[in-house]
């Protein structure tokens, strides 16, 4: 199935559930901005629209969607978000409470843009209400489709409910010609799906989590065309381009119709959150989401190559408390979150004795994760990010991060089980040195 056929449906799944997907439109065209006005007028009652971009965004793509909506007759007025000291604009509590202050009632809010830009809209948009759309600009991430948004609230990576956008529109020559190395990050967040899904599994059968089979086979069909041929995405080929954004989206989809971020997210982003906490305590910058993302399914998938051979698990307990020195200021609301884990933490540890139970998991597991030479070769023969030194991080900070990320995040993942099972902390050092420096 096409990813448009999906698109405005409500059907009743397999899992006993209705799923509706609230995005009405897909424009993947060379003349989208031309089509943004009559595909707007179409979904919304208004003619205003404020477009939301940085100063990159705005000069790829805003200034001509802007100048596509003026000659329709649109109101059109645009916000730049301003760049921080360390680089471009960050999706935090800050910036959103400034881009709240500037948006007006009544207008579509129109994203230009990718991760930051697209999440802060979509998080604002929802505050104030107004029907939103985006103009994606990069291939980078799986957002665009998703009703939620990962911002930083207090200093932790924090999930918000959003709602997704009713159209997205992309032209494709923007995606191809956008700098590789967002288009390496959209790699990243796509290969990460096989391990999210199997720690979605974790969940389901260890936790009583609902579990949508469909969900987590969505985008299985467009897999072998990036895993398989990595090359062509390095390439920049239109074809392998215009599929790892089919993925993406249906990704984003995923998310949506299931109401968590389990589909596309689980131990493997861990690591990149906690980097990017890490750099918001020290200054030191941190890379692309999804380049991290990628570093971070090769460590999870090392971890879970470990797991597949044990027969009998024997179970080792949490440290009870998060690393305070570690976090620094930001230790409270990582505290909170390590908290509100433990319950679970308990089940999991409950279901180690049912010997049944942890054969069930790895026959399911199994069948998911890909192993982690096959990640990372696939990851390298794109030119993606691969090794730490790639997204410019020192082996210590690297395995800092790998030693307190599972102390972020409320439901568990791989990492929490690899610490459960005795696997972690040691195994982090020989993990880190036989896949993620050369």
């Amino acid at each position: 199935m096409n990813v448009k056929e999906l698109l405005g449906t409500t059907f009743t799944c397999e899992c006993g559930r209705s799923h509706h997907v609230p995005t009405r439109r897909l424009i993947y065209a060379e003349d989208a901005f031309e089509q943004l006005p009559q595909v707007l007028n179409a979904l919304v009652d208004t003619r205003s629209v404020v477009l939301v971009a940085d100063e990159r965004t705005w000069d790829i793509a805003g200034r001509t969607a802007k100048r596509s909506l003026d000659q329709a007759g649109w109101s059109a007025r645009h916000i730049i978000v301003p760049d921080t000291n360390s680089g471009g604009p960050i999706c935090n509590d800050v910036t959103h409470n400034w881009l709240e202050e500037q948006l007006a009632p009544g207008a579509v809010a129109l994203a230009v843009g990718s991760g930051v830009i697209n999440d802060l809209t979509k998080w604002s948009a929802l505050e104030h209400n107004l029907p939103y759309a985006v103009v994606a600009t990069a291939a980078t991430m799986n957002g665009y489709t998703a009703a939620n948004v990962a911002p930083t609230i207090e200093g932790v990576k924090t999930l918000v409910p959003a709602r997704p956008p009713l159209a997205v529109f992309v032209v494709p020559s923007i995606l191809i010609e956008a700098p590789f190395e967002l288009t390496a990050a959209g790699l990243g967040d796509a290969i990460a799906k096989p391990v999210s899904t199997a720690d979605w599994l974790l969940n389901h059968l260890f936790c009583g989590e609902y579990f949508c089979r469909y969900c987590s086979e969505i985008i299985n069909a467009l897999e072998p065309c990036y895993l398989d041929h990595p090359e062509d995405i390095g390439r920049r080929e239109p074809a392998a381009i215009e599929v790892l954004f089919q993925a993406l989206s249906y990704s984003g989809i995923a998310m949506t119709i299931v109401g968590t971020s389990a589909p596309a997210s689980g131990g493997e982003h861990l690591l990149s959150h906690t980097l990017d906490m890490m750099s918001a305590n020290d200054g030191i910058a941190h890379d692309l989401h999804g380049r991290q993302v990628g570093l971070g399914a090769i460590f999870a998938s090392a971890l879970y190559d470990r797991i597949f051979r044990i027969e009998k698990p024997s179970y080792h307990p949490l440290p009870s408390d998060i690393d305070h020195t570690f976090w620094a200021s930001r230790g409270g609301p990582v505290r909170e979150q390590y908290a509100q884990k433990k319950s679970a933490l308990e089940s999991v540890g409950n279901s180690l004795k049912d010997r049944g139970m942890w054969q069930a998991f790895l026959n399911a597991a199994i069948e998911q994760v890909r192993p982690p030479v096959q990640i990372k070769n696939c990851l390298k023969s794109a030119g993606a990010a691969h090794t730490f030194a790639d997204i410019g991080c020192s082996r210590e900070r690297f395995l800092a991060a790998a030693g307190h990320m599972h102390e972020i995040r409320k439901r568990p993942t791989i990492v929490d089980l690899a610490w459960m099972l005795g696997i972690l902390p040691d195994a982090a050092v020989d993990i880190i040195d036989t896949w993620l420096t050369n």
